[in-house]
């Protein structure tokens, strides 16, 4: 299973390398999960920058499943957060990962080292 946070999502709809790669995972049979800030997230990104995410958003919901924050995702965010001094919303996006046991796909620097995490470069 993998988990896309909103870095692989944006990447994915730029196009490039590492998009690539999350457009094959996502063409691919493995089962995939979206965590619903990224949601929030890649929302607002769009909407900042006046494009609009309907398609985007219904892209993901379609393809994807939504990992909600429930209160046991947000309590393990909390730890996350503080034993690997994370922002709320990646503490939050990484426990999403752990709550369905899969593999944190991302390029995000927030995450390198930590473990159950993939991670994309849009270098080279």
């Amino acid at each position: 299973m993998k988990i896309f946070d909103s870095w692989a999502w944006v990447e994915y709809f730029r196009g490039s390398r590492a998009g690539k790669t999350v457009k094959a995972m996502v063409e691919g049979p493995e089962v995939l999960f979206t965590p619903a800030v990224c949601l929030t997230e890649i929302k607002a990104k769009y909407l900042a920058e006046r494009r609009d995410p309907a398609d985007r958003l219904s892209f993901i919901k379609s393809r994807t499943s939504v990992v909600d924050v429930d209160a046991s995702v947000a309590e393990q965010g909390a730890d996350l957060k503080v034993e690997h001094k994370l922002h709320t919303v990646d503490a939050l996006v990484l426990a999403s990962a752990r709550k369905v046991g899969g593999e944190l796909v991302t390029g995000d620097n927030h995450f390198r080292g930590l473990p159950g995490v993939l991670m994309l470069s849009t270098a080279g």
